[in-house]
């Protein structure tokens, strides 16, 4: 700080010494206020505050200790630089100014140089004191700012790593055993073409906000968010010997969350949701990708393609698990099926497991759900198509809807229906004058359960249902 802008107060009852102090200080180009005792100092303080106090200790009404005690107690004056300048120069003086937080101690009779020094040493350090504090603040606003733009997108210990680890911001990765859940909705197709866009987005929100809440519950960390698709690692940035432990309970607990989403989306009138969720472990590349411009922390490797690969196996409310991950949790597992599937990309097949429940430390179930499905009065006549990685097979099979409730359907027909295979139903209608008749429209289905040859009677599972078609259903339940 430069002298012609430091304002200094002198603190003192004898007149000659204001008088040497002042032809001392004003010289070298500061400005001078001066008070006679303590009580004075206060008053001239809670008026003008001065950048640094020279303060004598014996003086009437209000000596030097008193005074710099309460001014130390002040929250704007603490940071004051208070320099006694006495004829006491005991050592248990000394140490009694530095205990209420003198910064210096000054002797009477003062060598004028001496004490120009000092003063400008103390008004610089606290100038660069103030600097310092500035600089603090404006760090963790910036840092506050960063905490929340980046946990909108990753969880609490990724920023963390960001922040606290110059090393986390670098491009590049290393191999790690992790666990990838892939988690897609079921019926938001229907969503979108029966609502306008920004009830579509705020429906979105309302499923992303329940299921990004529960996701860091459990320590996952979000890899990517693809409309309504989540895709999550387990057991990074922070490594974790109970990744797969934590992604299946994450998974249940993500399910059991859907009723409440449900529930609030029916202010938007809109189909109700399901979703399937596939879990998988094994090792795969994780850490920083992309440029310096844009970089993402993200895990790649077949075993990710892998999750979602099991994903796309599942029907809505199911949480489908690999071989990898049932062996890595040492709780114990509620399963309910278990099959053999070949994924595409994939050399062999592979065993999945239906999961219901974990037991301790997580102890989390999915509600058990009571299937009904009711006869139809009329068989109702449907072209069968196969689908292939959602794209719709040529040839059409004949078949007939037997009996249905809102989200399962049994169905006869000669395709060559699997497991787990999905199919589009074709209705074309029936009749006008029929008052029981169904409309035309679509549904689109995954096999449950089918025969193993011949005429198939084939359980399903609906994915997605026509609203006129769905109307018509409803009326069918007794």
């Amino acid at each position: 700080m430069q002298p012609m802008t430091a304002r200094l107060l002198v603190v003192d009852d004898t007149p000659a010494n204001i008088q040497t102090l002042a032809a001392t200080l004003k010289p070298a180009g500061y400005q001078v206020m001066v008070a006679t005792n303590g009580v004075q100092a206060l008053e001239a303080m809670s008026r003008v505050v001065p950048d640094l106090i020279l303060l004598d200790i014996m003086m009437p009404v209000m000596d030097g200790y008193e005074a710099c005690a309460h001014i130390k107690a002040n929250p704007a004056w603490c940071e004051i630089p208070v320099i006694f300048l006495t004829a006491k120069t005991g050592t248990a003086d000394l140490v009694k100014a530095f205990e209420l937080g003198a910064v210096d101690y000054v002797s009477k009779p003062f060598n004028a140089h001496e004490l120009l020094a000092r003063v400008q040493t103390h008004l610089t350090m606290n100038q660069l004191r103030v600097g310092l504090a500035e600089k603090h603040d404006e760090l963790a606003r910036i840092n506050a700012i960063v905490r929340s733009a980046f946990g909108r997108y990753v969880s609490e210990e990724v920023v963390t790593s960001i922040l606290e680890t110059p090393e986390g911001l670098e491009i590049g990765g290393e191999e790690r055993e992790l666990t990838i859940l892939m988690s897609d909705l079921r019926g938001f197709t229907a969503l979108t073409e029966s609502l306008p866009p920004q009830e579509v987005i705020g429906a979105l929100n309302v499923y992303l906000e329940a299921m990004v809440e529960v996701i860091f519950q459990f320590d996952g960390t979000i890899d990517e968010i693809i409309g309504d698709a989540i895709l999550v690692m387990f057991g990074a940035p922070v490594a974790r010997a109970d990744h797969a432990a934590r992604a299946v309970a994450c998974g249940i607990a993500m399910q059991r969350a859907m009723a409440d989403v449900n529930a609030r989306l029916q202010a938007y009138a809109g189909p109700e949701l399901e979703m399937g969720i596939g879990v998988h472990t094994g090792r795969v590349i994780v850490g920083n990708i992309g440029s310096a411009r844009r970089t993402k922390y993200a895990a790649v490797g077949a075993n990710v393609n892998m999750a979602g690969r099991i994903e796309s196996f599942t029907t809505g409310g199911q949480l489908l698990v690999s071989e990898s991950t049932r062996d890595a949790i040492s709780a114990p597992l509620q399963v309910a099926h278990e099959f053999r599937v070949e994924p595409k990309g994939s050399a062999r097949s592979i065993t999945l497991f239906d999961v219901r429940g974990i037991g301790a430390p997580y102890d989390l179930a999915l509600p058990e759900s009571l299937v009904v499905m009711h006869p139809l009065p009329t068989p109702l006549a449907v072209q069968c198509l196969l689908l292939e990685d959602k794209a719709v097979g040529r040839v059409a099979h004949d078949g007939t809807l037997v009996a249905c409730s809102l989200r399962d359907g049994e169905l006869i027909t000669t395709a060559p229906l699997v497991p787990l295979s999905n199919v589009k139903l074709l209705v074309a209608g029936t009749p006008a004058d029929d008052p029981d008749g169904a409309p035309a429209g679509e549904i689109y289905a995954k096999v449950t359960a089918a025969a193993d040859s011949g005429t198939q009677r084939a359980r399903l599972r609906f994915t997605s249902v026509s609203p006129e078609l769905k109307r018509w259903v409803q009326q069918l339940a007794p």
